[in-house]
């Protein structure tokens, strides 16, 4: 049932923050691997200015997706996105939960309930991912099409999830389903260490107080709205890297065209574009991962709590 739990609780904040997760995966692939300078005349690969850069910000962003692919065009990639909620959510909260219940993220002192819950987190997030990475990667090359001058990295040509998935398959086996799989592993357990060890050890603390003990709902909001922050600024550089890895196209041998590994792509985007370029699309990253945190938190701590009424636990 927690597993179960787990999935309907992402499932419904990823409809909420799929728009902004559309916007974060545009800027993210944005100006890919090219110099931060002028554009003065005689240089090279170097990005375009503010003006001309169609994903300058949110609200740019969101004007230009929809003057050029309208409303639905913010919901890009929501059948891919919510089935990774589900699949990836189900497996890390229900892990968490069960680790929770089993009193195995508990320490003899709160640095050492903090530690465990980290290790925790990051497991069942590693876990998580694993079974869910298929739905990552077409999620992300859905959300990263468009046309003309808002075309961002590499155009992969899908028509929805599920031919997405099939062609995949045909073109280059099992393999080719979880390519990027080590962008999504280190993305989902910084993530998901810091988002649930934060959570857990804001809830206990905000228990302490009245207005916490009241709601059940009240006090996961507060402790998401925590969570969120933390997790943002801890995955953004990973998130960037997942991003880039899974929408980068391949050669015959389903080799990547730009990057190798994690480390090659961590490496060219710091040589190139700078500390800037491994936090680009942090605001709305913010944006998806703050209410998504609060809504999937809090939808769990609430769906958890009917079902102990439910079943009288």
């Amino acid at each position: 049932m927690d597993f179960l739990l787990g999935g309907c609780a992402a499932t419904c904040a990823g409809f909420f923050s799929n728009p902004f997760d559309v916007i974060k995966t545009r800027q993210q692939l944005h100006g890919e691997l090219l110099q931060r300078t002028s554009g003065a005349p005689g240089t090279t690969n170097t990005t375009t200015t503010p003006a001309s850069n169609p994903y300058s910000s949110v609200v740019r962003s969101f004007r230009s997706i929809l003057r050029s692919e309208g409303v639905l065009g913010l919901q890009k990639g929501l059948v891919s996105a919510l089935a990774f909620q589900f699949a990836m959510n189900s497996v890390r909260l229900g892990i968490y939960q069960t680790a929770e219940n089993c009193e195995w993220t508990r320490g003899a002192s709160p640095a050492g309930t903090l530690l465990r819950s980290i290790g925790w987190g990051g497991l069942s997030g590693v876990i998580g991912s694993t079974v869910a990475c298929p739905f990552y990667m077409v999620k992300t090359q859905i959300q990263a099409r468009s046309h003309g001058k808002y075309a961002v990295g590499y155009q992969h040509r899908h028509t929805g999830t599920l031919a997405a998935l099939t062609g995949i398959y045909r073109e280059r086996g099992i393999r080719g389903l979880w390519r990027g799989y080590p962008g999504i592993v280190t993305r989902t357990a910084v993530g998901s260490s810091a988002q649930l060890a934060t959570f857990s050890t804001c809830k206990d603390l905000f228990g302490q107080f009245e207005w916490a003990r009241d709601s059940v709902a009240v006090n996961a909001f507060a402790a998401s709205m925590v969570s969120g922050f933390f997790t943002c600024v801890f995955m953004s550089p990973f998130d960037v890297i997942a991003t880039r890895l899974f929408n980068q196209g391949v050669d015959a041998n389903g080799r990547g065209l730009l990057y190798r590994s994690v480390a090659d792509c961590f490496t060219k985007t710091l040589r190139t574009e700078g500390l800037h370029g491994l936090y680009k699309g942090f605001v709305p990253n913010y944006w998806r991962i703050a209410p998504h945190t609060i809504l999937n938190l809090t939808f769990w701590d609430q769906f958890k709590e009917w079902r102990d009424l439910y079943y009288g636990y």
